[in-house]
């Protein structure tokens, strides 16, 4: 293949790994859209509403490293299509479910997918970019969960007067099978000739228990698991709360600003990977840092506004704060493996993390408001988002030498040359 073709190429696996990612994000946000619909529907609080958002991120944990060590043998294909499947699956059961335990369960597999899926993307980015060129992929990628926000908080509502709150299930299993189809089209590993920037000079000496020794890694799992904490325990209730503070109940046009918040992030992100394309790789954490701090502040003032006038300002601004923290941790993260071929193991500890995260967040932050208040709540995120910088400043990036792979890959492509003459 020519440099053209290998780009348009890698760009091609990227987008179509990108939709995988949004297919399973949309299963992963799919509740808060429509809390309000299943509070009233299983006769529920906010504190169990809040575990039907976190609880399917335990098979996520599990599944995670595992996921990076069956990708390294069976490649991304293969897993991507699996995790697509078992979020269709638990979709269909889920929308039939009657009683709240069976919807928790269905949520335990769809967590399956998106364990898996959440290890494939970046990791698919990681083989076809080097790390000086993997920002913008990895920016794109990041958008994956504001892209889901911005879909399901803006079609939600209407999906739900229609069809109650199992046409937001239905919309996610016809949006998993589609891509589905995708990614056994298209999506795999680079063939030979073709540089595989997360593969290392002796695959045979690949060993698993290697990968957990790099401490960078584990560095930036802490913070990552802080960003889900806030972000999810922030997202599951902030349109419940602009509804029954501003909007006198009215999820709908609730759900319509945040949708609004979310669309304005996608760009933020992609910007933001773009960005980190010129920064050096060691520089790049400081943005991790810097996006923390700021998203201190928006955090403490989340569940304290009571003038709807504050709405607008406020969707423009925590956009730039909350969109900058996981396009870094995702760009960072192949490159806090001391060697190119553990990336994939990297990968699925952060991806434990941030199923931690996303676990612990709704609950705790719905424990808070339900108990102390609304304004109450906005407390454990703050403090939690300090937290997430300081673990940010001590994050270390390893050179995996890209010329190696693209070495490699030439050596390859003769030798495959020389054996059709």
């Amino acid at each position: 293949m020519t440099k053209k073709q290998k780009t348009a190429a890698a760009w091609t696996v990227v987008i179509i790994a990108f939709f995988g990612g949004f297919a399973l994000a949309n299963v992963q946000n799919k509740v808060p859209p429509v809390i309000d619909v299943i509070m009233l529907y299983f006769n529920i609080g906010e504190t169990d509403a809040g575990w039907l958002t976190s609880v399917f991120t335990i098979m996520g944990m599990i599944t995670a490293i595992p996921a990076s060590m069956l990708m390294h043998k069976m490649g991304p294909k293969k897993i991507g299509v699996i995790s697509l499947a078992c979020a269709a699956v638990g979709g269909i059961i889920g929308a039939f479910a009657t009683d709240l335990w069976v919807l928790m369960a269905t949520r335990v597999l769809e967590g399956v997918g998106v364990g898996m899926i959440a290890v494939v993307g970046p990791s698919v980015i990681s083989m076809w970019f080097p790390a000086e060129k993997r920002g913008l992929p990895m920016g794109l990628w990041g958008s994956w969960m504001m892209c889901s926000q911005t879909l399901l908080f803006f079609i939600g509502g209407g999906l739900s007067t229609a069809f109650g709150w199992q046409g937001v299930w239905w919309f996610c299993v016809a949006f998993c099978v589609v891509v589905l189809i995708l990614y056994m089209w298209k999506v795999d590993a680079p063939p030979e000739g073709t540089p595989n920037y997360a593969e290392g000079e002796d695959e045979e000496e690949f060993k698993l228990g290697d990968g957990f020794k790099s401490a960078s890694t584990w560095i930036l799992t802490i913070a990552g698991t802080i960003f889900t904490f806030c972000c999810f325990g922030f997202a599951t209730y902030i349109s419940l709360y602009w509804a029954q503070t501003l909007f006198g109940g009215d999820m709908n046009q609730s759900n319509w600003w945040v949708s609004v918040m979310y669309a304005i992030e996608i760009p933020v992100v992609i910007f933001i990977g773009w960005l980190l394309n010129h920064i050096k790789l060691k520089n790049r954490r400081y943005v991790g840092v810097i996006g923390f701090l700021l998203y201190t502040f928006i955090l403490f003032v989340c569940f304290r506004m009571e003038e709807p006038g504050l709405i607008l300002p406020f969707i423009l601004v925590y956009p730039f704060l909350e969109g900058s923290i996981p396009t870094v941790y995702w760009t960072l993260c192949p490159s806090t493996a001391k060697s190119p071929e553990y990336s994939g193991t990297a990968i699925g500890i952060l991806n434990v993390g941030l199923n931690i995260g996303t676990l612990l967040g709704p609950p705790v932050t719905g424990f808070f408001i339900e108990n102390y208040g609304w304004a109450t709540a906005t407390i454990p995120l703050a403090v939690a988002s300090v937290l997430g910088a300081i673990a940010f400043f001590f994050v270390k990036t390893y050179d995996h030498d890209s010329d190696k792979a693209t070495a490699r890959a030439a050596g390859a492509d003769g030798d495959l040359t020389q054996a059709s003459v």
